[in-house]
Order: C-alpha cells, then sequence, then structure tokens
C-alpha cells in the first residue's frame, strides 16, 4: 500500500508514517509493492530484497500489511517488524457477513507469519486477540497516526463555496467506494432514506473517487459522517473525521467504539437502519464537535512515530533517533518500509 499516480489515496497513512518517522530522524528507503496492478510485483520485490539481504544496510525492516510481510521475510539479517492493517488477520466479509474463503486462508498464513518476526503491530485490541499467543506476547496495539494539519475545521461555509454545494442542504458524507463489500453502502442508503422520511434536505454524499486531498474540504463543508463498515482494523477515516471535528455515527467495527466512547457529538450503533439515522438526527441538530478533535489529539502523527520508534527500540536493544529538541537524542537508525 503506497500512493501512486493510478491510485493517490492508497496507503496514504503509510506514506504518512514514513513522513514522520523522517522527521523523526530516521533514514527511510520504501520499496513499494504494486500488487493490485499484478501479482507479478511480489516476485519483482521479492526478488529485490534478496539482493538487499546481501549487503543488508538497514537496522530494521517494517512491512505493512501481510502480503508485503512474506515479502520483507527474505531479508533474513535486520529485524523484521510486521504492521498489520485490518482484512489481514481478520479476512474480508462476504454481504452475509462471513469471511470470504480466500481471505481467511491468507488471514490465516499471515498471523502465522508473526511468528518469525521479531515484533508485530495491530491496529486494534480486536486485531490483536486475533493474533496466534505467542505473537501477541510481543504485540503492540498503535492505531494509525492522523495528520492534524492537513485534517483541520474549516468553516463550513467556505467550504461549501469552494466545493460549490448549497447552503441550505443538510450534508451527510461516506468516505470509501460503494462496490466494496465491506463498506457496507447500501446500509448507508437504507440510513439516509430512513432519516429523509422526516429530514428532506438530507443529502448522502459519497467521497469515492474523491482526491486525498479533497478529503480534508468535504469533511468541512459536511454536516455528519456516517460509517457502515461491517469489518475494519482502526479506520483512518474515523480519525480524520473527529480531527476536521465532524459529528460521527458509526458501527462497532475495529477500535471506533474505543476512539469514539464519551466523545460529544459522536455516536456508535449497531448496524440498524432507524437507529443509526436516529442517531444521524441527533448529531446534525448538535452540530460540530470540538470534542472529536481534542479526544484524538494522541494520535497525531507526531505522537504516533514516537511510539514506533519504541518498538525499533525494543527490537534493536539500543536508543534510536529522537529529535534533538525533543529530548536530547540523535542516534538515525536506517529503515526500509515494504
Amino acid at each position: 500500500m503506497w500512493p501512486d499516480d493510478e491510485r493517490p489515496w492508497h496507503g496514504a497513512f503509510v506514506s504518512s508514517q514514513a513522513r514522520s518517522l523522517e522527521r523523526a530522524g530516521v533514514s527511510v528507503d520504501v520499496l513499494a509493492i504494486r500488487g493490485y496492478a499484478r501479482r507479478t510485483e511480489y516476485l519483482r520485490a521479492a526478488a529485490a530484497v534478496a539482493r538487499l539481504n546481501r549487503r543488508c544496510p538497514y537496522d530494521v525492516v517494517h512491512a505493512h500489511y501481510g502480503h508485503s510481510a512474506v515479502v520483507a521475510r527474505l531479508c533474513t539479517r535486520a529485524p523484521l517488524v510486521i504492521s498489520y492493517c485490518g482484512s489481514d488477520v481478520l479476512g474480508v466479509p462476504t454481504g452475509g457477513g462471513s469471511i470470504t474463503p480466500r481471505t481467511r486462508v491468507e488471514a490465516g498464513v499471515f498471523k502465522q507469519l508473526g511468528r518469525v518476526a521479531t515484533a508485530t503491530i495491530t491496529k486494534s485490541s480486536e486485531m490483536e486477540r486475533a493474533l496466534p499467543r505467542a505473537v501477541r506476547t510481543r504485540n503492540h496495539v498503535i492505531p494509525n497516526g492522523v495528520d492534524l494539519d492537513r485534517f483541520r475545521p474549516i468553516a463550513r461555509a467556505e467550504a461549501r463555496r469552494r466545493l460549490g454545494w448549497p447552503d441550505d442542504e443538510e450534508c451527510v458524507l461516506f468516505v470509501g467506494s460503494p462496490a466494496k463489500v465491506v463498506k457496507n453502502y447500501p446500509l448507508a442508503e437504507r440510513v439516509a432514506q430512513a432519516l429523509q422520511r422526516t429530514r428532506p434536505r438530507v443529502r448522502l454524499r459519497v467521497a469515492a473517487d474523491v482526491h486525498r486531498d479533497e478529503i480534508p474540504l468535504w469533511m468541512s463543508g459536511a454536516d455528519a459522517l456516517l460509517f457502515t463498515s461491517r469489518s475494519e482494523g482502526s479506520p483512518n477515516v474515523i480519525k480524520e473525521a473527529m480531527a476536521s471535528e465532524l459529528p460521527i455515527v458509526a458501527t462497532p467495527v475495529g477500535d471506533v467504539r474505543e476512539r469514539l466512547d464519551g466523545v460529544d457529538g459522536c455516536h456508535v450503533c449497531e448496524p440498524d437502519s432507524e437507529r443509526m439515522a436516529a442517531a444521524l438526527a441527533d448529531v446534525l441538530d448538535s452540530g460540530r464537535s470540538a470534542a472529536a478533535r481534542e479526544a484524538v489529539a494522541s494520535l497525531s502523527l507526531q505522537a504516533v512515530a514516537d511510539r514506533l520508534l519504541d518498538v525499533y527500540e525494543e527490537v534493536l536493544g539500543c536508543p534510536v533517533a529522537r529529535p534533538v529538541e525533543a529530548n536530547g537524542r540523535a542516534s538515525s537508525p536506517k529503515a526500509t518500509a515494504a
């Protein structure tokens, strides 16, 4: 997962994480595997990693997602850290709620791969519980960070002027591709229809093919985020909406309940259209949620980078790069992200 010209949004959180580590003083090389384009990309990447293993200029190899971890393990001369991202340990649900056979098998393999990693990272406690017991002993629960500079509240009127949206509509935002079964877009449609019975000005806007750079503007122009996923790890859109002070109604998947627990203007509901519509009506009446931004501040990119450095220190058994102005340490390891 890494942004490119074809998919500028793909793996944006991995890119943000790499940049935050560089700002912390870590030298980072990236091996991006365009597996979505063709499966032979994994073979190409495996050959590249095997060549790197001969001289191994890295202190740590950090793989993101199970498929990449298989390739990264070919670098045997450096500690391996695996970041699991969601479906690689939980599988991908079907429309009926069961896990597809292929992803169930893949998830079983990827979870066992954690046994040969020096450390693993999951985005939520739910994901950690899915790992083998021996792997859990060296797992770290670290959600993805959120860029608080990019995702920040902009005046609603200004955002709508720039987007060309009318001022009088009540905009409910759905972020994701309706074609992805895991996102459960049919439920979002039913929720919007239920709400429109009493609030005819409600409009469900779908950010599917929207450029990543436009999402902060959409979140400032919207009145609420509707999140209906069947399964997730630690969904980035939830944290980004929180940083934008956007009220949220979401299903209880991944770490959503943990993120939104007790946050004014945010509701976690079972996937029922009437209950979610009632919760949306409540947040639409309440307005923006400054409490949401406060609640997600602890997951800034810098804070998460610091937690990653703790993991690197653990696997290396020595201090690693920290900005001098933060704590006086300035050693600089080299990491590669797959």
